[in-house]
């Protein structure tokens, strides 16, 4: 018999945003925003 196991995450994207005095603050921000389990792909400034 042979046993495989699979690692799955969700396809779902969803969108974040932060402000900051400087942008390593609102990245630190942002960045603290993410739930566990997710991975922040992208960073857009404004």
């Amino acid at each position: 018999m042979v046993k495989v196991v699979g690692i799955i995450q969700p396809v779902e994207t969803k969108e974040l945003s932060a402000e900051g005095e400087s942008y390593a603050d609102a990245r630190a921000a942002l960045e603290a925003q993410v739930p566990e389990g997710w991975r922040l792909l992208q960073i857009l400034t404004k």
